[in-house]
């Protein structure tokens, strides 16, 4: 099969659903596809290029040249995240993963708890230009020649999906994500726990938390830095990592350190190279996300041991089974979050949890994940009306 895979970043090394992608496209080559990405974003100057795939910088052209070198592939099955792919409107894609939202990331709203705030986001989504990307992403999910076929990463993205669009059921296929099980694992962490602990000061009997995410509102890293302070465990470490999604986030974390005079409890490293060094110092995982389609974090801190607490909007928390793998909370929940910490600070039953959450990361490998998506894309190939067409 020709196969073509819309990316962002064109990274081996990216985190999350860019890591994911890459090394899907990688997997589908091995197997003798012939495997395209695609971007519509200009790369940094140090790209290396994929090995035995072919790559197309699209960023700088036209929506008609676009168009025109799409259906100039002959590609069988082009592989689209709609969220973020406005360059492609009118292009033929075949298959849909939801990777963020729906509706323009409608989802995204509840993170804004200042009512104001909501409102101020909720007046911008009825703006025209966003009403053009809404009405561009619905074009994606509703069009009908061919008709699309849809990856829904959890059973929660799908019920969105149908919220939303007018999509077949029939045509959406909850498939979870993957990890590397090779750099994702109880015995690398181990390897790794005491060279990470001493790199970022934290002691050996404390009970390191960890938060891992660019995004701090959204992946709730404000709700654990009002929550610490009442925690009476000793000692205890937050470890935050993140890059925030600008100056203004950092800032913000950096300043309610300093008021709640959390500065010996809380370290905030930034972005991580690898982020199997954070899992490497961590006790658990603190994932107290407003909204994610599935929640990478979770699924990689499982399979490394950790125990995780997350909230019922992560497509992740379908894999959790609550009390015996981790745990399942509401973010608004205060107490609900203050007994899980104080759950997770008792051995007997935090390292349990990490041992039933390692063998539920196992299961979720990587070949058996992307097979899963092969056939997908087969579907979609003998149901479409042949080579995509821009």
């Amino acid at each position: 099969m020709r196969i073509g895979i819309d990316v962002r970043v064109a990274d081996a090394a990216e985190s999350g659903q860019q890591r994911y992608l890459w090394r899907m496209g990688c997997w589908l080559s091995a197997q003798r596809h012939d495997v395209h990405f695609l971007t519509g974003r200009e790369q940094s100057g140090d790209f290396v290029r994929p090995d035995g795939l072919h790559f197309h910088d699209l960023s700088r052209h036209s929506a008609s040249m676009l168009r025109s070198h799409v259906g100039s592939l002959g590609l069988d099955a082009l592989l689209l995240n709609p969220e973020r792919s406005g360059r492609y409107r009118g292009v033929a894609a075949n298959v849909l993963r939801a990777g963020y939202g729906t509706d323009q990331y409608r989802q995204k709203i509840r993170s804004f708890r200042n009512p104001v705030e909501r409102g101020l986001r909720n007046a911008l989504r009825v703006t025209p230009w966003v009403s053009v990307q809404r009405r561009r992403e619905r074009a994606f999910y509703e069009r009908t020649t061919p008709c699309p076929e849809v990856i829904a990463q959890s059973a929660y993205m799908r019920s969105e999906i149908l919220d939303c669009y007018r999509v077949p059921p029939d045509h959406i296929h909850v498939i979870h994500n993957a990890v590397d099980t090779s750099e994702f694992s109880p015995t690398r962490r181990e390897d790794l726990r005491a060279e990470m602990r001493a790199k970022w000061s934290i002691e050996d009997d404390a009970l390191c938390l960890l938060f891992l995410g660019h995004n701090f509102r959204l992946k709730g890293l404000w709700r654990l830095l009002e929550v610490l302070p009442r925690v009476h465990h000793r000692p205890i470490h937050l470890l935050a990592v993140g890059r925030g999604t600008g100056h203004y986030q950092r800032s913000r974390a950096a300043h309610i350190v300093r008021r709640r005079g959390l500065g010996d409890r809380v370290t905030l490293v930034g972005p991580v190279a690898r982020s199997i060094d954070a899992f490497a110092a961590a006790d658990a995982l603190l994932h107290l996300s407003w909204h994610d389609s599935f929640g990478f974090a979770v699924l990689e801190a499982m399979a490394c041991g950790l125990p995780v607490v997350t909230t019922r909007h992560v497509g992740a928390a379908e894999l959790i089974e609550a009390g015996v793998s981790g745990l399942v909370v509401d973010a608004d929940d205060e107490p609900a979050i203050l007994q899980a910490i104080s759950a997770l600070s008792r051995p007997d039953r935090r390292l349990p949890m990490g041992h039933a959450a390692a063998e539920i990361g196992a299961r979720h490998d990587e070949a058996t994940n992307f097979r899963a998506i092969l056939t997908v894309l087969e579907t979609a190939s003998r149901r479409g009306i042949g080579p995509i067409a821009g």
